[in-house]
């Protein structure tokens, strides 16, 4: 062989085992991929599952609310069909987000406002995600959408279910409304690590409770959603729903509140064009049969979005219709408050016939302290001065009990409480004593004419309406520690235990009564002529009442007991005391008096206690009989509410009715109807 054949020839088999080496590593790389593919993929399926996970989808559907019933099962917040028109930005395409938008809106009247909010939120969304332009459709609008939707691609109008509050005003603060999780919510619960409670919260059918018992209740009526699994393309649009993988929602389970619904509109409707609150409790099982603060707000504004215009109009209302004054409107008791020092002075030892002389003030260090009456009552005793609500004989009856001591019969009876009732923002009130004056001035000696203040109601005192009707529902029950509540059956409501007796004086609390039934149904009272004769009737035998011009054979009239309170917003310095102070009606409206009303009934087996206050409702239009002196703002603007929601209240007499029971409500909306498909 030639030296060329040999070199040819060791070439050539060079470059077959190089060909054959080659050949065997890409093999050996196929076939370990090929093992690897079939046996750890096929074992777990990571690749099948990422490919169902982009495909399929788990689409939630939110839960009906539980129901919200008044104590004889009247709905207060119901889940209703709610018509709605949305679009899918996707489909719109981004050239077309805001063209399409606003002819929804001419079509539809939106404002502009709304419409750019909208176009602001179809913008910001996930392409995929659908945007609501408006719920709460009527069936003219959803019907005039419907017939233009071959014009408007990527529109869509269906019926989904929504928070509705049939009473309007008339329960917006006890009840409160719910609304769309804002983005706050949502960024907290990923911070806490729960993702999918995220995305849940972003379902655009999603509502939570943000006020009242609807906030309150969040966690137990919020029912538990349920899900439909849908196929999707790979921008997330459904495509198309798999059958039999659904879980249908839970409702929530319902909930009976202790408040009469028809107590409680007509207690609203009483106080409109006003800014205040009523109260209204059961002075045996602490029952709030009403619960109404004026002026109020429809919570359906809420449920869907409310405008940013028509929140700052509510917002900045002077009469604040978003504030719930019967928890957190805090006020001088004014005259009201001398039941807690009238009970104080007979515990420090007050005798039977302790009176004084009224000239129209009282001396004290080095000043005087006046008497609502210039001229003065004249001599007067406990039950005279309570009836003609005299500062003087307070004034030397607070002195007696002392400061601490009102302070403790005060707190005894309800007052300086944040009762947990199932609403937020309960405020706590004031009352003062030397302790509350350290913290406050640390150093500073306590004033002894702090004590002639407190006594009359005024000064550093705070309280609620609600405080209030506790303090006269304890006091008209004998002195038993009734606690207010607002939730009579629901989840995780206790069962009602008998109110235990406070240690304080019954000596004190006769006294008392006696003086209340003076002011409201003797003549010369405070508020006899407007509560001297409510036109309402019991038979002794059966206690049943009657609402009638003049009483049925045997039977006799109601009568009940009250305090008036006048309760200053400004001060009234000495140099206007010289000139004469200004009349209410002389001031603007935010400067006048509040008046107050507390009472009970009735008398003969008292039931029902009631607070009332009006905001700068004082007046000088009522005059006080046989003299040239006026009754104060509480006998003129608190007092005839109090007589009309009483007259309501104890004619309807809700406490002595069967209430509503859940099992019976939840089972009645269960069963079919008849006649219905």
């Amino acid at each position: 062989m030639t030296t060329a054949k040999r070199d040819l020839h060791g070439v050539f088999n060079r470059r077959a085992i190089l060909v054959s080496g080659g050949s065997t590593v890409v093999m050996g790389a196929i076939v370990t991929r090929l093992a690897y593919l079939q046996a750890e993929n096929f074992v777990t399926d990571t690749y099948s599952e990422e490919a169902r996970d982009n495909r399929f989808d788990q689409r939630i559907i939110a839960p009906p609310r539980g129901v919200l019933y008044d104590r004889f099962g009247e709905m207060l917040a119901v889940t209703s069909p709610d018509y709605r028109v949305f679009l899918i930005p996707e489909q719109v395409g981004m050239k077309n987000l805001e063209p399409t938008i606003r002819r929804v809106g001419e079509i539809l009247g939106l404002p502009e406002e709304a419409i750019v909010r909208r176009i602001r939120d179809a913008r910001a969304a996930k392409r995929s995600d659908p945007v609501i332009i408006r719920s709460g459709l009527r069936w003219d609008e959803f019907s005039a959408i419907n017939v233009r939707l071959p014009e408007l691609p990527g529109v869509r109008a269906d019926a989904s279910s929504i928070r509705r509050y049939p009473y309007d005003i008339a329960f917006a603060h006890p009840i409160g409304y719910v609304q769309k999780p804002n983005q706050a919510e949502v960024d907290a619960v990923i911070a806490e690590g729960d993702a999918r409670r995220a995305v849940y919260l972003r379902n655009p059918d999603v509502r939570v409770g943000k006020s009242g018992l609807e906030a309150y209740l969040e966690k137990s009526i919020h029912g538990e959603a349920g899900w439909r699994m849908v196929q999707v393309n790979a921008a997330g649009r459904v495509v198309d729903e798999i059958g039999g993988e659904t879980r249908e929602p839970s409702p929530g389970p319902g909930v009976v509140l202790t408040i009469d619904a028809e107590c409680q509109r007509a207690a609203m409707e009483r106080m409109a064009g006003m800014s205040g609150a009523c109260v209204v409790i059961d002075v045996v099982t602490g029952d709030l049969v009403v619960m109404a603060s004026s002026p109020g707000f429809n919570p359906n504004e809420f449920v869907n979005g409310i405008s940013p215009s028509r929140f700052k109009e509510l917002n900045e209302d002077p009469y604040k219709p978003l504030f719930h004054k019967s928890v957190t409107g805090a006020y001088k008791p004014g005259s009201t408050f001398k039941i807690c020092t009238g009970i104080a002075a007979v515990e420090a030892g007050l005798p039977e016939n302790f009176r004084v002389n009224c000239p129209g003030y009282y001396p004290f260090g080095g000043r005087a302290f006046h008497c609502w009456k210039r001229g003065g009552h004249g001599t007067v005793d406990f039950h005279a001065a309570m009836k003609g609500s005299c500062n003087v004989f307070f004034y030397q009856a607070g002195l007696r009990a002392g400061q601490q001591r009102i302070a403790d019969t005060a707190r005894m009876l309800g007052l300086g409480q944040k009762f947990d009732i199932g609403v937020p923002s309960v405020v706590q009130g004031i009352v003062p004593d030397e302790a509350w004056w350290k913290t406050k001035r640390g150093n500073e000696p306590f004033p002894p004419g702090m004590v002639l203040n407190t006594a009359i109601g005024q000064g550093d005192l705070l309280t609620t309406p609600l405080q209030l009707a506790v303090m006269m529902a304890r006091v008209a029950n004998g002195g038993k520690e009734v606690m207010p509540r607002l939730v009579r059956e629901g989840p995780g409501v206790a069962p009602l235990k008998p109110a235990r007796q406070l240690p304080i004086s019954q000596d004190g609390i006769r006294r008392t009564l006696d003086g209340l039934f003076g002011v409201a149904s003797e003549p010369g009272g405070t508020a006899f002529r407007t509560m001297g004769n409510l036109e309402l009737w019991y038979d002794p035998e059966t206690n049943k009442v009657v609402d009638a011009p003049k009483p049925p054979p045997g039977y006799k009239q109601v009568q009940v007991g009250g305090k008036t309170g006048t309760a200053q917003v400004r001060v009234i310095t000495a140099a206007e005391r010289g000139r004469g102070v200004r009349s209410n009606n002389d001031l603007e409206w935010r400067l006048r008096d509040h008046a107050l009303f507390v009472c009970h009934g009735p008398v003969h087996n008292s039931r029902y206690a009631c607070a009332i206050v009006i905001e700068h409702g004082g007046t000088d239009e009522v005059r006080y009989p046989g003299t040239s002196g006026y009754i104060g703002g509480g006998s003129a603007a608190a007092a005839p509410i109090a007589r009309d929601v009483m007259r309501m209240v104890l004619s309807r007499d809700p406490s002595a009715q069967p209430a509503a029971s859940i099992a019976v409500l939840e089972a009645n909306i269960r069963r079919p109807q008849k006649g219905r498909a």
